[in-house]
């Protein structure tokens, strides 16, 4: 018989510390406490202390441990109650409960309330202890790892990242937030080019059904006649050129999502099939007898005003409210004009790194006019402008100059006061306007002219408020009465023009 090798006396512990993990042991009993830490500082965790629930809870909500040994009765609220807001907060730490042996209604509660297992007192054997711990930190590990896996393909598979933290945008994720926990039938409406895709690929790869596939669909591509075919399949010899059976696209997402991209052109003689498949999740393929069972999550999608269609007649009552269960309002570029700015340094970093565009930077200029345009093709529009800018810029800048906007497509300037621009983006907007003149070249002394453009109207605004009165309209403007009557001289206003009121 063969001889074991002998292990050196650091190979052990140097396998150990691989697995070493930072370990919260909470409990009032200091004798229990120090014990602990002998035990699981030998297997190379670093161990920390709470002497009562707030401390407990407060070293959790830091989110710097792997795996926390709580005690149920301890001063305060009592471990159970931690537990339950831990929970409550998302905190990621794995929770073993202490508890005592007397007392198992306690351990049962304990796993009702989420958590990860239960270890009675007095202990036994601290290697038990040691060897729970060692259970919980590799399924974190696995957690982790799990968390990393899926990241990374919903950054390969949803084929973008949603930019924006517009009060409109911060309203689209919470509901976001909201249905990835459950599977109702989602709605989104919006204009083309609002993003509503990548949204539908957001809810799908956030939600338990990731591993599944998404299955998009473009009701409006589709050839009229191949429309259920597409959606639901058919048997061989069902129709003229059906030479073989074929799954159809609610079948292929069986588990996952199906994405039913403009869902207002689905044909009219359709929706009673679409209603039946949403109302009894089941299904058949053309010319079969077999129902199969529908596994998927619906998301429909739609630029149309599908209770304009329902009024018309030519879109389903009973369809449209058995697809807008949750509706997602998807908002237009133009109502969310403080996004442009980060929209655009996104897609000039993605054209960068994946069409080797040479641009590091966008002139004030340039997103001047980006911010001035209306944007009727909403993201999209701005993903093609500033990536055709990107390309074709002759230097490491992008100026006004390179970039070209669609004709005829209205800007801030020109729309009317009670659309709801701010007053940032009405100046943007005239800024836009300004510069449009001006792209032969650089402009220089821009502060200086842009100033002397807004300085004077709002001189002359205070002056007519307060009847020409320099020491009134001084103090609305919060300058000092010399400094006011020197830019009253050289902006050359006529205090004739204003009598006094």
């Amino acid at each position: 018989m063969a001889s074991a090798e002998p292990k050196c006396e650091g190979d052990e512990n140097q396998a150990t510390n691989l697995n070493a993990a930072r370990v919260l042991v909470a409990d009032d009993d200091p004798a229990i406490r120090l014990v602990l830490r002998h035990r699981l500082e030998a297997d190379g965790h670093t161990v920390e202390e709470a002497v009562d629930s707030t401390a407990a809870l407060e070293a959790l909500r830091t989110n710097r441990f792997d795996v926390a040994l709580l005690d149920v009765i301890m001063p305060g609220a009592g471990g159970l109650e931690v537990l339950s807001l831990a929970r409550a907060q998302d905190l990621r730490t794995l929770i073993i409960v202490i508890t005592a042996a007397s007392t198992m209604n306690n351990a049962i509660e304990a796993m009702k309330r989420g958590a990860h297992d239960y270890l009675t007192k007095p202990f036994a054997n601290l290697d038990l202890v040691a060897a729970a711990v060692s259970r919980a930190i590799e399924i974190a590990a696995q957690a982790a790892d799990l968390d990393r896996l899926k990241n990374e393909v919903n950054r390969q598979l949803v084929g973008g990242e949603i930019i924006g933290r517009s009060p409109a945008m911060q309203t689209v994720y919470k509901l976001v937030g909201r249905v990835v926990t459950n599977d109702a039938t989602v709605l989104l409406n919006g204009e083309s080019g609002t993003g509503k895709e990548l949204v539908a690929r957001a809810i799908h790869f956030k939600s338990s059904r990731w591993r599944a596939p998404f299955v998009a669909v473009n009701c409006s591509a589709i050839p009229q006649g191949l429309v259920e075919s597409e959606l639901f399949g058919h048997e061989r010899g069902s129709f003229t050129g059906a030479n073989e059976r074929r799954a159809g696209k609610f079948e292929m997402a069986d588990g996952g999502t199906i994405f039913l991209d403009e869902i207002g052109d689905l044909p009219l003689e359709l929706q009673p099939k679409l209603l039946r498949v949403l109302q009894e999740r089941e299904f058949s393929r053309v010319g079969s007898v077999e129902t199969l069972k529908l596994g998927a999550r619906v998301i429909a999608a739609t630029n149309q005003d599908l209770q304009s269609l329902v009024a018309a007649r030519k879109f389903r009552e009973d369809l449209y409210f058995r697809l807008r269960v949750i509706p997602i309002q998807m908002p237009p570029l133009r109502d969310r004009r403080e996004d442009i700015a980060e929209l655009t340094d996104y897609f000039v970093a993605k054209v960068v790194r994946e069409m080797g565009a040479r641009v590091s930077a966008i002139s004030p200029e340039a997103r001047a006019k980006l911010a001035a345009h209306n944007w009727p093709g909403n993201v999209r529009e701005l993903e093609n402008t500033v990536m055709r800018a990107a390309l074709l810029s002759p230097g490491n800048s992008i100026r006004a100059s390179d970039i070209e906007l669609a004709r005829g497509a209205a800007t801030i300037e020109r729309e009317p006061a009670s659309d709801g621009a701010t007053l940032a983006q009405i100046i943007a907007g005239r800024i836009g306007a300004w510069l449009e003149g001006t792209e032969e070249g650089e402009p220089r002394d821009l502060y200086e002219k842009l100033i002397g453009e807004i300085e004077k109207p709002l001189i002359e605004m205070a002056l007519r408020r307060t009847g020409g009165n320099q020491v009134k309209a001084a103090r609305m403007l919060g300058l000092n009465r010399n400094t006011l009557r020197k830019k009253i001289t050289d902006h050359r206003i006529a205090l004739t023009k204003y009598p006094p009121a």
